[in-house]
């Protein structure tokens, strides 16, 4: 009966140790922390993309800065080279150089204002940069943690699969069959009995059961057919 408690037993640490195990390699930390690096890795590719975008809208703007600063040089030259004596045409080409000088102006304005985006957004990108790296070093430390853990774990698994098969070699195989077949139905195959009354489904004993415990005998329960010792 001894050996049937420690094998027992020990069915419940290896239950303990695998649970231990499964939930240190889905560490619910370690998923928090991928998941908060992976948001802020999507937000440093969509900073990057509107930085990339906001780059060809400013070689757009300065194309057409540099545009309208050759269209209004011309203007200027033919306003003062005095060879236009018109002076309804003179009076269009200065309407001319007034609408292109406002929409030079609109254009420096935009510029400065991408200018100051892309700064904004360079500042941001580099704010995800120095995040992810952190998290990636938390990350990194955590699973080395992890992994120790695991180690431990793995060992101590080993060493009781090791001691099971041992106590399994040491009992009758009526016995332990009887064991394992009432351990497929129960997580808890055996149970103890207390104040004469079955620990694993709480109904009172009749007194032959209790004499038999009280002899150390292996005896199954009659209501949930557990076994069970005193």
């Amino acid at each position: 009966m001894n050996k049937i408690i420690e094998l027992d037993k020990k069915h419940d640490l290896i239950d303990k140790i695998k649970n231990k195990i499964a939930y240190i390699q889905d560490h619910p930390k370690i998923s928090e922390l991928r998941t908060k690096l992976y948001k802020i890795e999507q937000a440093e590719k969509m900073y990057i993309k509107q930085l990339e975008l906001l780059k060809q809208a400013i070689i757009t703007l300065e194309n057409n800065l540099k545009n309208k600063e050759e269209e209004l040089k011309k203007i200027d030259e033919d306003l003062y080279s005095g060879l236009i004596k018109d002076i309804k045409l003179l009076e269009n080409i200065k309407n001319k150089e007034m609408n292109l000088q406002e929409s030079k102006e609109q254009i420096e304005q935009e510029l400065i204002e991408n200018m100051d985006v892309v700064e904004n957004l360079n500042i941001k990108i580099q704010k995800c940069k120095t995040k992810c790296d952190e998290l990636k070093q938390i990350i990194e430390n955590s699973n080395q943690k992890i992994n120790e853990k695991l180690d431990e774990y793995t060992k101590k698994l080993y060493i009781n699969l090791e001691q099971i098969e041992k106590f399994r070699s040491e009992i009758n195989n009526e016995n332990l069959t009887k064991y394992y077949n009432i351990r497929k139905r129960y997580k808890n195959a055996l149970v103890k009995v207390e104040n004469n009354i079955c620990g694993g489904c709480n109904v009172e004993l009749f007194m032959n059961k209790i004499s038999k415990l009280d002899n150390d005998e292996i005896i199954e329960c009659e209501n949930c057919g557990r076994l069970m010792y005193k």
